[in-house]
């Protein structure tokens, strides 16, 4: 898999926020590779969508499930599916560049599962320097 590097660096010390337990589904290989992974936090377990199983979900019990809207050989109609088939209870939140509506999206996720506690966050333009 040869695929680029994100430039966006995130503070591990940031995601254990008031003991939350988080799930984020992404491209964890690229992520590891580009050394975006350079300790788990606590609280906090990453997986690739193959390993987003009920017996995974069931195992860890987040109380968060985080991912990006579009990845590598998934997207987060799939996520949803996954934590609906098991009638996951927490929140599941997608993470998004500057989207022209974003509220189509939420719409249709909140259409394909209804019954999961979803919100679609969507970070800002930045501009060139």
């Amino acid at each position: 898999m040869n695929a680029t590097c994100d430039t966006v660096k995130s503070d591990p010390d940031l995601a254990q926020v008031n003991n939350v337990r988080m799930l984020v589904v992404g491209d964890v290989t690229r992520w590891q590779a580009c050394g975006q992974l350079r300790g788990v936090p606590a609280g906090c377990v990453y997986v690739d969508i193959a390993q987003l199983d009920p017996i995974k979900i069931l195992q860890y019990d987040p109380d968060l499930v985080l991912s990006p809207l579009v990845s590598d050989g998934f997207d987060a109609f799939d996520v949803a599916e996954k934590l609906g088939a098991v009638q996951f209870r927490g929140m599941y939140r997608v993470v998004a560049n500057d989207l022209p509506d974003a509220e189509i999206i939420r719409r249709d996720i909140r259409a394909a599962a209804p019954n999961l506690d979803f919100d679609l966050l969507v970070l800002p333009r930045i501009a060139a320097p």
